[in-house]
């Protein structure tokens, strides 16, 4: 319960930060990551091999970020690696594959109806908040 608590407050406040100012506070997310690890150590919960499959699906989006020029942000990928200290493997990839659906049904509706460029650029936190919303429903 705490560990939900404690992840939905840090996804809201980087999804505000994110849709304000399009960018992510390297040392709120890393203060979040800490508190996942600790709280891991104290619920066992989700075990090791897990929280560390969890991490480095956001470990991947970090690479594939650097490799494209950061088209993908840095700390989308940081989130994420954040999310998965604290959800797993199997919960971090749910929310990403969802957060990721609710962002490309917003992209193409602002193509179509908004005639918003393919260079517009949509921040991805409020998304991923947004899904793990959901998940906990």
């Amino acid at each position: 319960m705490i560990q939900s608590i404690v992840l939905l407050g840090t996804l809201a406040l980087a999804a505000y930060r994110d849709f304000k100012d399009q960018n992510v506070y390297l040392y709120s997310m890393l203060l979040a990551g800490v508190a996942g690890i600790f709280l891991h150590i104290w619920y066992q919960s989700p075990t090791l091999p897990d929280m560390l499959g969890g991490a480095a699906i956001g470990v991947m989006l970090m690479f594939i970020a650097r490799l494209t020029g950061e088209s993908i942000g840095m700390g989308d990928g940081l989130a994420l690696v954040v999310t998965g200290i604290f959800l797993g493997f199997w919960g971090n990839l749910e929310l990403f594959l969802m957060a990721l659906f609710f962002a490309g049904a917003t992209a193409l509706f602002l193509l179509i109806v908004k005639k918003k460029g393919k260079k517009y650029r949509l921040p991805f936190l409020p998304f991923l908040a947004a899904a793990y919303l959901i998940q906990l429903l």
